[in-house]
């Protein structure tokens, strides 16, 4: 009650300081007005009367008393109009409460009175300092929305009246509302608060558009004689609209290509994709070509050239020898590429994409010597099938494809392949025909095990011919992972016989179970464990535990501790066998039970010869007994075997590696099983990637090392980087050591490196290109590189300090480009389901977050806290509270904080504000301008990133480097769809209006 009661005494006591201050006010204005005070005398006298009084209500009423006293009569007192002014100007009255009185003011019986209005706005507004505090933030913008809107329905009233009676007044009216418009117009100040408030409040704006079309109307009716040329000019050209309109700009490129004779990133991305990704799904590579589209700014038929392009320089790049990257180059190229075109016409459909297709066809024609290069090597005409696959699915037209064609045949400097008499199909050729083949053998499996044995081992010892171009032509199709689940099931229904069989039926179900396993280790080695392992379907099957518990994956072998359970009364059976020659298939064998009790029994095997209980010759016997008729055999005790091996000294490893040997060597002779070199090939290429890393150097098969063990991966790391970066794009070698590297060093080393290489360049157009490169390569692991490079690299930089070379530009601000880059791609990368990658490291989930947030909150306390206030960190992750919208009108932001990229851009952020607030400017500030800069440069992508931005952090920027943002640009780093982002920008808009006139 007593706080009610105080409240309430308050209030009367403020109403009544109001009601004093006016009537001295008014007894003021009359002695002035008597003894004809100047501005300056009036400005004296009123500024002590308004101190004394401290009443802020009543001065914004002295602003009305001022008008209505001025206009009095039917002409303005232009002595009271000085005093408004100067007091106005003086800030000892608000502007907002001037301006609010005249768009209040409609009396058009006046318009001597409204043409002394319309000149006051134009001057309070043209020439008045902008301020943020007093006059409300917003209030400032919703006063000269309504003061425009104002001048607007002047203008179209006078030209209405005018139309009536062609009076000289409202003709001087119309002029002088079209002259304070235009006054206005050329105040970007101005513009960029309008801009504001019609994000605030929309429907004003339409109804000022409609009062200006209303305008422009009426203004069409008026007679051409009846006013002067000058004046239909001034009104018809009327900028304070579209002014506001071109506020909202189109940012510029991250990543200008305009200059480069090729797109680095987009080829990079296409070979990365094409080699180390044929399994994924188009999806997440069509959404990243749309990514760098915006980020470069390029046209769809530039986009379309140099996918093309990239499919072509891959096809170069291949080296005789390699099936697995020609198969796999040619497959993307000629079975995906006209899908993802697909996927792009569907995502797109409001353009011209047939004639955006041909037009990037026609631009790929002038590279004539790349694509005569690649017609020569493949032996064929590759165009031309490129051309055939589009125009199957209608993506061209036949008229287009002749007319590609004929250009083509006209710019070759040399005889068209396929005119020449070939003795070997070309790949592209293959690749086409094994795309229908693929689905007929998926028709074929799909039939009753039990009733078609006979067709499906048919169909199996087929495909063993062409078992390579069937598997990346399922891969590139998205079928491979259906393939290897009809293959999981033939194998779990033939690893035991359901009643008596007979002896053609029992060797039907070996050869089914063996080629099946054969097919499934080599799909495993070749396409990663994740492919079999992601349907829990399969995962309780006898091939996916096996692989799960027994196969070396990428060099990484198994523990023999965790390998299948043995049963001895199986492994005494089976040793008895070896030993005695007897045949162990005999009745219905069970062979995942062989499987998993074989290599036991050569175990023993082994142990009886290291104590000289078996001679040589008995080894190489029961070895060759092994893989005379069931290849898998051999595969699951090699496995075993280099588990095993891996755990011995060198000394102990000499019998258990003669045994190995032996074992993976194929049988020859007259008398060998239906299809036993097909299934023996295939055998050979399994256990070879099996042992490469157990075998002795001087025996291990010739195969490329891109890390060698004597060379340290750091002069690895250089010498590749400069070779991709000199030549401009990335070929086969350095793309697999560069993968290497990764799966060695881990993505902090690798993203460090990377920068470092990066920025060595001295000139602008070499780091550009090396931009466009590094942001490609990132792509062969996004996910954790983007957090690399932002919780590892970019910290390290900005708080080490040696490092202004790095980050002084224009190094920092290709830095900065390149994070965006990163950022906005793997913010992109979220939204979509994303492959599993073969020999990643786990996700960042997992680990060293809070390890490196503790790290970073320890420099921070130490170099930055009194700068400003830590932000806390607990076990669940950062505290976003810092981030929450104070306004009511505005809903919470919705943000993950258990999702890392998320709180690796907090701690980035909050790292930077801490450098802006460091009151010494550096290139660290550079830096962190640069950063802001580009991320507004990704569009509507920007506020993925800009969400995180501290309120203070850009008025304190602009502290620190007046200028540095245009309007423009600060319009388009605050978010104007909530109260708290438009107050931001109003405030910093304010803060800028004093430079404007410099």
């Amino acid at each position: 009650m007593a706080s009610q009661t105080a409240g309430t005494s308050q209030q009367m006591a403020g109403k009544s300081d109001s009601q004093g201050l006016i009537s001295r006010v008014k007894s003021l204005l009359v002695r002035a007005w008597r003894e004809r005070w100047p501005d300056i005398q009036w400005g004296i006298h009123f500024k002590r009367l308004v101190h004394t009084s401290n009443s802020e209500a009543g001065a914004r009423e002295c602003a009305e008393i001022l008008l209505q006293e001025a206009l009095v009569g039917t002409h303005p007192n232009s002595l009271i109009l000085s005093y408004l002014k100067h007091a106005t100007f003086s800030k000892l009255l608000p502007v907002s409460a001037t301006f609010q009185y005249i768009t209040n003011y409609d009396d058009f019986s006046k318009p001597h009175c409204l043409l002394a209005l319309v000149d006051l706005a134009q001057h309070l507004s043209t020439y008045m300092g902008f301020s943020y505090g007093s006059e409300g933030g917003l209030a400032l913008c919703h006063t000269l929305q309504s003061l425009v809107y104002w001048l607007l329905k002047v203008m179209l009233r006078s030209a209405q009246q005018f139309l009536e009676s062609e009076q000289t007044e409202h003709q001087n009216l119309l002029h002088s509302g079209a002259l304070a418009l235009q006054a206005m117009a050329q105040s970007q100040t101005i513009a960029s608060l309008l801009y504001i408030a019609r994000a605030e409040n929309s429907e004003v704006y339409n109804n000022m558009e409609q009062t200006e079309l209303n305008m422009r109307g009426t203004l069409s009716q008026i007679p051409q004689d009846s006013i002067s040329a000058e004046l239909r000019h001034d009104v018809s050209n009327l900028d304070i609209l579209k002014n506001v309109k071109q506020m909202a700009v189109t940012p510029d490129a991250v990543l200008d290509v305009s200059s480069m004779p090729i797109c680095s990133t987009i080829v990079t991305m296409v070979m990365q994709e094409a080699i180390l990704n044929p399994t994924s799904d188009i999806q997440p590579f069509v959404d990243q070509l749309f990514i760098i589209e915006k980020l470069v700014k390029c046209k769809r038929s530039y986009l379309f050239c140099e996918v093309l392009r990239g499919c072509f320089i891959g096809l170069v790049d291949l080296k005789p020898g390699e099936s697995q990257e020609q198969f796999r180059m040619c497959a993307f190229t000629y079975l995906k590429v006209p899908q993802i075109l697909q996927k792009i016409q569907q995502q797109s459909p409001s353009r011209d994409f047939v004639s955006d297709l041909e037009a990037g066809f026609e631009r790929l024609l002038h590279s004539t010597s790349m694509l005569d290069l690649a017609d020569s090597r493949h032996n064929c005409d590759l165009l031309g099938f490129l051309l055939g696959e589009c125009t199957k699915l209608n993506l061209l037209s036949a008229a287009q494809q002749k007319s590609i064609t004929a250009k083509r045949v006209s710019d070759m400097d040399r005889p068209r392949p396929t005119d020449q008499q070939q003795a070997n199909q070309p790949c592209a050729s293959l690749i086409l025909r094994a795309e229908p083949t693929v689905s007929s053998i998926l028709k074929t499996l799909d039939a009753d095990y039990s009733k078609n044995q006979e067709a499906q081992l048919g169909v199996l010892q087929h495909m063993l011919k062409s078992f390579e171009l069937i598997m990346a032509a399922a891969a590139a199709t998205g079928k491979l992972q259906t393939f290897c689940f009809k293959l999981i099931k033939f194998n779990e229904l033939a690893k035991q016989s359901p009643g008596p069989e007979g002896g053609k039926g029992s060797t039907t179900r070996a050869l089914l179970f063996d080629i099946s396993f054969l097919m499934l280790c080599h799909i495993t080695q070749l396409y990663g464990s994740e492919l079999i392992t992601s349907n829990m379907e399969c995962i309780n099957t006898f091939f996916v535990q096996w692989v799960l518990r027994c196969l070396p994956e990428d060099g990484k072998y198994k523990s023999v501790d965790i390998s299948m359970s043995s049963d001895s009364s199986k492994v005494d059976f089976l040793l008895n066998a070896l030993t005695s020659g007897s045949d162990y298939t005999q009745g219905s064998p069970k062979w995942h039970e062989i499987c998993n009790n074989m290599p036991y029994a050569i175990q023993e095997v082994l142990f009886a010869w290291e104590h000289g209980s078996l001679s040589s010759d008995s080894i190489k016997m029961i070895l060759n007994y092994v893989k005379n008729r069931m290849l898998s055999l051999p595969v699951c005790v090699v496995a075993w075997m280099c588990s095993y091996i891996n755990m011995l000294s060198d000394d102990a490893r000499t019998k258990p590696l003669s045994m190995l040997q032996q074992l993976i060597q194929p049988l020859s002779g007259d008398n060998l099983p239906s299809y036993y070199a097909e299934r023996s090939q295939l055998m050979q290429s399994v256990v070879h990637k099996m042992i490469q890393d157990i075998l002795p150097p001087a025996q291990r098969r010739p195969n490329p090392q891109y890390v060698p063990a004597n060379s340290l991966p750091a002069d690895v790391m250089a010498t590749t980087l400069k070779a991709v970066f000199t030549q401009g794009w990335l070929d086969m070698d350095n793309l697999h050591c560069l993968e290497a590297l990764l799966n060695l060093c881990g993505s902090d080393w690798f993203a460090d490196r990377q920068v470092q290489h990066m920025l060595e360049s001295h000139r602008v157009e070499e780091m550009h290109v090396n931009l466009g490169l590094a942001a490609a390569i990132t792509h062969m692991d996004l996910e954790h590189i983007a957090l690399s490079v932002l919780l590892h690299t970019l910290p390290n930089l900005l708080l080490s300090a040696d490092s202004h070379a790095m980050l002084t530009d224009p190094r920092g601000y290709t830095l900065a480009k390149f994070s965006v880059m990163t950022v906005t791609a793997a913010q992109a990368a979220r939204s979509v389901q994303k492959e599993s990658r073969r020999g990643r490291k786990r996700s960042r989930n997992e680990f060293d977050l809070d390890d490196f947030d503790d790290f970073d909150s320890r420099h921070l306390q130490t170099k930055r806290a009194k700068m400003e206030p830590q932000i806390t960190l607990d076990s669940e992750g950062f505290n976003f509270d810092f981030l929450n919208v104070k306004e009511d009108t505005d809903a919470a932001p919705v943000i993950d904080t258990k999702d890392p990229l998320n709180k690796a851009l907090i701690n980035l952020f909050r790292l930077m504000n801490a450098i802006v607030h460091d009151g010494e400017i550096s290139p660290k500030t550079s830096f962190v301008i640069g950063f802001i800069d580009e991320a507004v440069k990704c569009g509507p992508h920007a506020r993925y990133i800009l969400q995180f931005m501290p309120s203070n952090m850009l008025s304190q920027i602009l502290k620190c480097i007046p200028g540095v943002f245009e309007n423009e640009k600060v319009l388009q780093i605050c978010d104007l769809t909530n109260t708290t982002g438009r107050k931001i920008a109003t405030k910093v808009v304010c803060q800028s209006a004093r430079f404007e006139r410099d």
